[in-house]
This record gives structure tokens, sequence and C-alpha cells, in this order.
């Protein structure tokens, strides 16, 4: 990559993980306009627009990406797991079998294996899988909010909740992880954090049913406090 480009994704990654959405969108935009058959611009930009929702765009970038360098596990990865969202299940499983054969033991491989055993119901086996790919990768924070929720279904809520808070430091652009954490202040009863977090979810995606359902959760226990107090 040339110079320009390496800037502009290193800005853009800064951006990201400062929680500035449409800055880093403009840099990984401007990085693949600048990056010719370079495929790790395309894939920035495909994991953000995948973290931001954009589902059918993301699917576009990332197919391109993998045309550009079918041999990288990690466009592989992010390739799977768009076509998973959107339904195509047939592709995720096709780019999925790719990624387990370029990095068996890559956290990408120990995820998907993680992921398998929770599906199947095998929560002791899927817990371990998540262990292993957060060792090979501390800071991925879809394996760190995986295995926070994981855990948190388990029952061993002391131990998810730090996961769950990772998951937002690392990737403030996501949603669902801060609607996951917030979820979690509100059983904790911390509410004026879950008030924080959730409104951040619905910051990033105001169309989620689900961030809607949770700010009439919120709403209502804060109430309850509010009254307890004053019974008080």
């Amino acid at each position: 990559m040339t110079p320009e480009t390496e800037r502009l994704i290193e800005s853009g990654r800064q951006a990201e993980t400062e929680g500035n959405v449409r800055e880093a969108l403009v840099r990984y935009e401007a990085a693949v306009n600048i990056a010719g058959t370079e495929a790790l611009p395309r894939l920035q930009l495909g994991t953000i627009c995948h973290r931001l929702r954009d589902y059918a765009r993301a699917r576009e970038v990332l197919e391109e990406a993998s045309r550009l360098d079918p041999d990288n596990a990690d466009i592989a990865f992010r390739l799977g797991v768009t076509c998973d969202t959107l339904g195509d299940r047939e592709q995720a499983r096709v780019a999925y079998s790719r990624t387990m054969m370029l990095a068996p033991s890559s956290w990408q491989t120990w995820f998907l294996i993680g992921r398998d055993h929770r599906q199947l119901g095998h929560t002791g086996v899927a817990r371990l899988a998540y262990l292993r790919a957060v060792e090979a990768s501390p800071d991925e924070p879809e394996v760190l909010a995986e295995l926070g929720t994981l855990l948190w279904e388990m029952g061993m809520r002391d131990d998810a909740f730090p996961f769950l808070e990772r998951a937002v430091l690392t990737c403030p652009v996501d949603p669902g992880f801060s609607l996951q954490l917030g979820l979690a202040e509100m059983e904790r009863g911390q509410l004026a954090a879950a008030q924080r977090h959730v409104m951040r979810a619905k910051h990033l995606d105001p169309s989620d049913r689900r961030i809607d359902v949770a700010l009439q959760d919120l709403a209502v226990r804060r109430n309850a406090a509010r009254k307890g107090k004053r019974a008080a």
C-alpha cells in the first residue's frame, strides 16, 4: 500500500476507536478510492459497514476484497458473517470453511467452533473455544461480546461483565455491543449506566426494535426506583 493509503486506514481506525462513525467511513472510503487492487482498505470498509448494519454494502465491498485476496482468512470470515446475517447460509458456509482452511489456529476459527457448539447447546465447549479465541486475539470485539453473552447466560455474570465492557471499549461504533452492555448494566441495577449505553445504541441504530424495548424496560425500572425512594 502507498503511504497515503496506510495513513487513511490508520486515521480511520483511530476515528472508529473514538466512536466517530462518519469520519471513519470517510477515511476508509477515501482509502478504497486510491487503493487500486489492494484488499485491506475494502476489508476495513466492509467491516465497519457490517457493524453499522449496512449489510448489503458490506457484502458488496467484502466480495470485492475476497476476489482481490482470496487467501485472506479475515476477509473470508467477515464475508461469511455478513452473508450469514443476510440469510445466505450456503455462501456463509463456503466462506467459513475457507476461513478455517486458511487459518486453522486463528481466533476466527476458534470463534466459529465456539459458535457452532453454542448453537448445539454445548455451552462448556463453546466457552473453552471462545477463551482460545480471546487468547489468540484479546481485542477482537466480536469474540469479547460473544463470550460475555455466553457467560451471562450461564449465570457467570461477574465473569461476563468485563468481556461485555471490553467489547464496547474496543468497538464503540457497534450498536449491538452497546445494547448488550446496557442490558447487563440494567440487570445489575446500574440504571444510569444502562441508560447511557442503550441511548448510545439508539443513536447508532434508531430503527432497532430491540433497543426500543430496552428503553421501555429501562423507563419502567427507573420509574419504580423513583417511587421506591419516595416511599422510603
